[in-house]
């Protein structure tokens, strides 16, 4: 698996989606997904194949995108 991993701490918007995600409330993810997309074409990097990982922090949450290519073999 490719051990790169490109990370950043979500903004106060994605944190709320996230915060509401984790409590259970449904039909976030796509929202969610918008908002990591649109981060990576910002900093000018392909937005897929990726694999989407989120870390909470003492001040929100992690987000941890990395290569899908490895995970396709799990």
């Amino acid at each position: 698996m490719n051990q790169r991993a490109i990370q950043w701490e979500a903004n106060e918007e994605l944190a709320g989606l996230l915060c509401r995600y984790y409590r259970g409330e449904g039909g976030l993810w796509g929202e969610i997904q918008a908002h990591v997309h649109a981060n990576l074409q910002r900093q000018g990097l392909p937005v897929a194949p990726r694999h989407l990982r989120f870390r909470a922090t003492q001040t929100g949450y992690l987000v941890i995108i990395e290569d899908a290519e490895g995970y396709a073999n799990l």
